[in-house]
């Protein structure tokens, strides 16, 4: 039996075969590629010699045993020979490379499918091994680097087969009528059901490495979204994120006419904290603020960097009252914290927060500003406070 080595070439094939041409690679990944896919070949190619062997070697029974001339089997085997032999050259030689197809499948399919009609036409009296082989080689279409392909193999398979049972049906025979025959026959039929044992288990191991491939890609991309969506110092959402949390947080308070809070969160005297012991130790304050946010807000609220020392703060079914209690409680953690022992300087850390509650209409734009203003008026009035917004500042 026959079957075509799979194409690196970056025409579309079918698409369970189809990998990336080796130019869509950078040069380690090209040849790596290129080195998988002559080792696929070849593999490929050792199956299809096995193949052919098998096929010769009952014909040869067939002939031994009267059912088939000589001259018909030599031929047929000559003929296989030939055509393996200028393949397993092009592969070889890379001779394969400079072709449309690399893996050569027309020209697998042509020696088979011609050598076979061929011994059809000389030895009709083995008609039954003959339109055996035929159906698999054609089986192999399946493995066709294009659509195309897959439609010539078996619209040539049909056309000259059915021609050639149509001109030699009453001479074509079942060789069972001895022991030999049938032994021979069953042989056929072996060689026919590991020939689409092999197929089969071919296709479903490309199968389950795309879904492996799948499984990854989806994992990968899932992390990438992730990481797109978080700030890499504190592990908190970023501005992008916190931002997509406030608008879904915007429609739903929409839709329910609960009440929704924003307020934004500005570490006092941060510049200094840089100037004076370092950019370590202000990352390490911002880093520790975010497990503070992370472990002292409620499970419904979203906390995010929104810039620098800054960060926003979600807080939905919170009326203006119930939010500022959250952001004291916040505060008065801040006080407790040891900061000391968390930058390994002796230093202080407060925060100003202003904060509004969302009226409803209104953008996520003009809210953030009107929490932005409590916040300004929070450092003019001194800092490390809680200030919410309130209709007369409005």
């Amino acid at each position: 039996m026959t079957s075509a080595a799979p194409d690196p070439s970056p025409a579309p094939p079918s698409p369970l075969l189809w990998a990336p041409a080796p130019h869509a690679f950078h040069a380690d990944e090209a040849a790596q590629y290129r080195q998988r896919w002559q080792r696929r070949t070849w593999q490929l190619h050792r199956s299809v010699l096995v193949s052919h062997v098998y096929a010769v070697a009952l014909l040869v029974g067939f002939c031994l045993a009267g059912y088939a001339d000589a001259m018909a089997v030599a031929g047929y085997a000559l003929w296989i020979a030939a055509g393996m032999a200028f393949i397993t050259w092009a592969y070889a030689s890379g001779w394969c490379h400079t072709r449309r197809d690399p893996g050569l499948f027309l020209v697998h399919q042509g020696v088979s499918i011609t050598g076979v009609l061929a011994l059809l036409v000389a030895a009709p009296q083995v008609a039954f091994q003959v339109l055996v082989m035929l159906i698999a080689f054609s089986a192999d279409g399946f493995l066709a680097r294009s659509r195309t392909s897959f439609a010539v193999t078996w619209v040539v398979t049909v056309a000259l087969g059915s021609v050639a049972i149509v001109a030699l049906g009453p001479q074509m025979r079942m060789p069972t009528a001895t022991l030999a025959g049938q032994l021979l026959t069953v042989g056929v039929l072996l060689g026919a059901v590991v020939r689409c044992v092999t197929l089969v288990t071919f296709f479903r191991g490309i199968q389950y490495r795309l879904a492996v491939t799948n499984d990854r890609l989806a994992k990968a991309l899932a992390r990438i979204e992730t990481l797109a969506r978080t700030d890499d110092l504190t592990g908190l959402p970023n501005r992008r994120g916190t931002l997509e949390a406030l608008a879904a947080h915007r429609a739903r308070a929409e839709r329910s006419q609960w009440p929704l809070c924003v307020a934004l969160l500005d570490v006092d005297q941060f510049k200094r904290i840089n100037d004076e012991h370092g950019h370590a130790t202000g990352d390490q304050v911002l880093r520790t603020l975010g497990e503070l946010l992370r472990g002292h807000v409620r499970a419904v609220d979203t906390a995010g960097r929104y810039g620098g020392e800054e960060f926003l703060l979600v807080l939905p079914e919170a009326a203006l009252p119930q939010a500022v209690e959250v952001l004291e409680r916040l505060q008065a953690r801040m006080a407790a914290q040891p900061w000391a022992t968390v930058s390994g300087a002796f230093i202080t850390v407060t925060a100003t927060i202003g904060v509004t509650e969302y009226r409803p209409g209104e953008s996520v734009e003009a809210t953030i500003a009107r929490a932005d203003a409590a916040l300004y008026r929070g450092k003019l009035l001194g800092r490390n406070q809680v200030v919410a917004e309130t209709p007369a500042v409005a």
